[in-house]
């Protein structure tokens, strides 16, 4: 563990294995957030569920070495955290690499906003793809995490779409 500044009790840190439910834990508590935000209601049990497909995500790159974590936390409590995932995609003109990364999954307890950890996280997210080479960092972000991703040079992007498909049930 790295302590943060001489006169603080709390620490930076790698997150791995043991910290698997802590990151998924606040995994939920983001997306309940910002969908409470967005007066979008939510089905406990999907939220229960993508949790728990978020700590079997986590247990598989954490044990490929895909995904990297990063923690906050003051006596053994958890106050901020994230995650990067690194995975394949298609190489492009600007980046002939097929290796591509997203940062995710970052959440800060609301006690515990605007000590700058949020952005302490993503640095460091920023800080492995250049030791890596991996030129494209994506992320989707809220709307009270774009300032801190736009101070660190993230863009939004135009030509992005997405569509959601329903399964088939058979």
């Amino acid at each position: 563990m790295v302590c943060m500044n001489k006169n603080s009790d709390v620490l930076f840190r790698t997150a791995s294995h043991d910290d698997v439910d802590d990151l998924a834990k606040h995994h939920r508590k983001m997306f309940e957030e910002i969908w409470i935000n967005r007066k979008i209601p939510f089905n406990p049990v999907m939220m229960e569920k993508m949790e728990s497909n978020y700590i079997k995500k986590l247990v598989d790159e954490f044990r490929s070495g895909s995904c990297h974590a990063w923690i906050i936390c003051r006596n053994e409590q958890v106050l901020s955290s994230g995650a990067l995932s690194v995975c394949s995609y298609v190489p492009v003109p600007h980046d002939p690499s097929p290796n591509i990364a997203f940062l995710h999954s970052i959440y800060t307890e609301p006690e515990e906003r605007g000590k700058g950890y949020a952005r302490i996280i993503t640095k460091e997210a920023i800080d492995y793809c250049q030791k890596n080479h991996i030129i494209r960092l994506y992320l989707f972000a809220s709307e009270t995490g774009k300032i801190i991703y736009e101070k660190e040079g993230f863009v939004s992007v135009d030509n992005v779409m997405m569509k959601l498909i329903k399964s088939k049930i058979s």
